[in-house]
Protein backbone atom coordinates (compact mmCIF):
# COMPACT_ATOMS: atom_id res chain seq x y z
CA UNK A 1 0.00 0.00 0.00
CA UNK A 2 1.29 3.63 -0.33
CA UNK A 3 2.32 5.90 2.33
CA UNK A 4 -0.30 8.16 2.41
CA UNK A 5 -3.01 5.49 2.80
CA UNK A 6 -0.77 3.93 5.56
CA UNK A 7 -0.45 7.31 7.52
CA UNK A 8 -3.56 8.45 7.01
CA UNK A 9 -4.80 4.29 8.42
CA UNK A 10 -2.43 4.86 11.28
CA UNK A 11 -3.46 8.26 12.74
CA UNK A 12 -6.67 7.41 12.45
CA UNK A 13 -6.45 4.12 13.97
CA UNK A 14 -7.90 4.85 17.62
CA UNK A 15 -10.58 6.25 16.16
CA UNK A 16 -11.52 3.70 13.99
CA UNK A 17 -10.92 1.37 17.06
CA UNK A 18 -13.82 3.60 18.60
CA UNK A 19 -15.88 3.23 15.86
CA UNK A 20 -15.73 7.26 16.30
CA UNK A 21 -15.21 7.52 12.22
CA UNK A 22 -18.21 8.24 9.74
CA UNK A 23 -19.15 4.43 8.32
CA UNK A 24 -17.55 5.22 4.45
CA UNK A 25 -14.27 6.11 6.41
CA UNK A 26 -14.29 3.00 8.94
CA UNK A 27 -14.94 0.58 5.64
CA UNK A 28 -12.08 2.29 3.70
CA UNK A 29 -9.57 1.73 6.26
CA UNK A 30 -10.97 -1.12 7.07
CA UNK A 31 -10.72 -2.42 3.62
CA UNK A 32 -6.68 -1.23 3.94
CA UNK A 33 -6.02 -2.88 7.07
CA UNK A 34 -6.87 -5.79 5.42
CA UNK A 35 -4.81 -5.26 2.83
CA UNK A 36 -1.91 -4.13 4.49
CA UNK A 37 -0.10 -6.84 6.82
CA UNK A 38 2.29 -3.72 8.76
CA UNK A 39 -0.85 -1.68 9.45
CA UNK A 40 -3.11 -4.89 10.27
CA UNK A 41 0.09 -5.54 13.14
CA UNK A 42 -0.52 -2.19 14.38
CA UNK A 43 -4.24 -2.44 14.68
CA UNK A 44 -4.05 -5.63 16.42
CA UNK A 45 -1.57 -4.48 19.19
CA UNK A 46 -3.55 -1.72 19.61
CA UNK A 47 -6.81 -3.53 20.10
CA UNK A 48 -5.00 -5.81 22.79
CA UNK A 49 -3.97 -2.33 24.22
CA UNK A 50 -7.45 -1.14 24.10
CA UNK A 51 -8.82 -4.56 25.60
CA UNK A 52 -5.89 -4.70 28.49
CA UNK A 53 -6.99 -1.14 29.93
CA UNK A 54 -10.72 -1.82 29.83
CA UNK A 55 -9.58 -4.43 32.34
CA UNK A 56 -8.56 -1.89 34.45
CA UNK A 57 -11.81 0.23 34.99
CA UNK A 58 -14.19 1.95 32.65
CA UNK A 59 -12.47 5.66 33.79
CA UNK A 60 -12.27 7.69 30.39
CA UNK A 61 -9.77 10.23 29.80
CA UNK A 62 -10.44 13.85 29.16
CA UNK A 63 -10.50 14.87 25.83
CA UNK A 64 -7.65 17.03 25.83
CA UNK A 65 -5.25 14.52 27.49
CA UNK A 66 -6.52 11.89 24.76
CA UNK A 67 -5.27 14.65 21.77
CA UNK A 68 -2.03 14.84 23.65
CA UNK A 69 -1.29 11.07 23.90
CA UNK A 70 -2.33 10.82 20.22
CA UNK A 71 0.25 14.18 18.96
CA UNK A 72 3.01 12.30 20.72
CA UNK A 73 2.45 9.13 19.37
CA UNK A 74 2.20 10.37 16.09
CA UNK A 75 5.61 12.38 16.61
CA UNK A 76 7.49 9.41 17.97
CA UNK A 77 6.36 6.96 15.16
CA UNK A 78 9.47 5.75 12.88
CA UNK A 79 8.09 7.29 9.87
CA UNK A 80 6.40 9.99 10.82
CA UNK A 81 8.36 12.22 9.11
CA UNK A 82 8.99 10.34 5.48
Amino acid sequence: MSKPECEEALDRLFEYIDHELPEDEIHRIGEHLRECPPCEAEHRINEKIKRLVNRTGHDVAPDELRQRILTTIRATRPDAGA
